[in-house]
């Protein structure tokens, strides 16, 4: 990796971090120098933002250490069963209050089971939800997996404002806009170039299929396992 894009991609990070940081100065500060103007509620949805501002940003670390260790060959997963459902739905919770959240819905084999590092996988499939709740406005947005090719297919599906000709060949290999003239990406960039990473570490590939104004489908396959 150039150090030009290393540049570029450590200024999106500390500009990913910017946003939560800011909302935990702001409403810490309230609450320390105005304690007594705000009812219990609204110190109770205060100190809920700052929590989830929190996570937010100790989520983004955690994807900035895996892809340190990644460039440099020395990422380690913890292989073990997992319930594709239950993964699913821990993934889904990482969008916390993000518009979009409450319109997933899951089409997923019962029993289905893979073999793979559980949190890692949450990782890939909370960010390939997120980036579907950022680029579509309405209509469902849809995990589904069952037995495929000796392995396991999860696909995660929106309606969305779909990917440019010109960036879908890219949308795995670092920073680049997608949707142009639609929205502008609050993340770093880097979260499908990681998920890209983490899913190959697996022995597994990733790929997706995408027109403007048609939505995405971003496909993970993962290999059985013992």
């Amino acid at each position: 990796m150039s150090d030009a894009r290393i540049a570029d991609m450590i200024s999106k990070i500390a500009h990913e971090l910017r946003s939560p940081l800011t909302s935990v100065k702001g409403f810490s500060s309230m609450l320390l120098t105005r304690w007594d103007r705000f009812t219990d509620e609204q110190r109770f949805q205060f100190i809920e933002t700052i929590h989830a501002d929190a996570e937010r940003m100790g989520r983004i670390v955690s994807e900035v250490l895996d892809l340190a260790r990644m460039e440099a060959d020395r990422l380690e997963l913890h292989h073990a069963r997992a319930e594709v459902d239950d993964v699913a739905h821990k993934a889904a919770t990482r969008l916390g209050e993000l518009p979009g959240a409450e319109r997933i819905e899951y089409a997923i084999s019962s029993g289905l089971t893979v073999w793979a590092d559980a949190e890692r996988l949450e990782a890939v499939l909370g960010q390939l939800l997120e980036n579907a709740a950022k680029y579509s406005d309405e209509g469902a947005i849809v995990v589904a997996a069952e037995p495929a090719e000796g392995g396991v297919q999860i696909r995660v599906e929106d309606k969305g404002v779909g990917i440019e000709p010109d960036v879908l060949p890219h949308v795995f290999s670092g920073p680049a806009p997608r949707g142009a003239g639609y929205k502008t990406p609050s993340g770093a960039g880097l979260g499908l170039y990681l998920s890209r990473g983490l899913v190959e570490a697996h022995g597994g590939r990733i790929s997706v299929e995408s027109a403007p104004g048609q939505g995405s489908v971003f496909t993970v396959w993962l290999p059985e396992g013992p």
